[in-house]
């Protein structure tokens, strides 16, 4: 029987003396998968890359039942969730009778010591994690924001108003609760909605207000 030997070119090993370029070869597909793996971390044009980066291209959501969702939401189309290792993200779809595009949702991730810190939320890193400024608000900037609290915490929102009796909302917080326990080792649950409706700002805002908690808390770390 013949014996087939697989061999590899390696142009950038020519300018080596040949003795120094035999001892190289075998490491050279180490170095390019190092490379190839350094590539895919980078971050994005103006630093705004999520820390889950490769985790969230690489995980998809699933289906999941509504009682699954981290807060109270009553009026949920669709949960869905994906495992992005150092955290757990849910897109939960809210109804939208407006005329506006876009869906109105909210989207939660639970997240560990090792995804996040536990300092203030920051707008411009909310919107890394979560893909961006939905519609009709892609271009908010800090000024925009107003802040309220209540007995879970502050909320951050800006307005906008595209027309007729339509309000929308963006909306972030983050808390250390949810409507139900979170996920084992997490410290927080960051959430960022979208909520546009016919009506007030009270109405927008109402999916992330005191109604959306309990009296879960998060279990015991890893």
């Amino acid at each position: 029987m013949k014996e087939f030997k697989t061999s590899f070119h390696f142009p950038m090993l020519a300018c080596f003396p040949l003795g120094i370029a035999r001892k190289l070869a075998p490491s050279c597909a180490a170095v390019l998968a190092m490379l190839v793996l350094s590539a895919c971390q980078m971050a994005s044009p103006g630093g705004s890359a999520s820390p889950t980066e490769l985790a969230e291209a690489l995980n998809e959501y699933r289906v999941v039942p509504a009682a699954r969702a981290y807060i109270n939401v009553p009026n949920a189309l669709v949960v869905m969730e994906r495992d992005l290792g150092s955290a757990t993200e849910q897109r939960v779809t809210l109804p939208n009778a407006t005329a506006l595009s876009g869906e109105n949702t909210i989207l939660l991730r639970a997240q560990s010591g090792r995804s996040a810190n536990n300092t203030r939320l920051v707008l411009q890193e909310v919107l890394a994690q979560f893909g961006g400024a939905p519609v009709p608000f892609s271009n908010i900037t800090d000024s925009a924001l107003t802040a309220r609290s209540d007995t879970y915490g502050d909320m951050t929102y800006t307005v906008a108003r595209p027309g007729g009796d339509v309000t929308c909302v963006l909306a972030i917080r983050r808390a250390h609760t949810g409507g139900r326990a979170l996920p084992r080792g997490a410290s927080a649950l960051d959430m960022m909605m979208r909520n546009c409706v016919s009506g007030s700002v009270e109405q927008a805002l109402a999916p992330l207000g005191p109604t959306a908690f309990g009296l879960g808390m998060p279990r015991a770390g890893l």
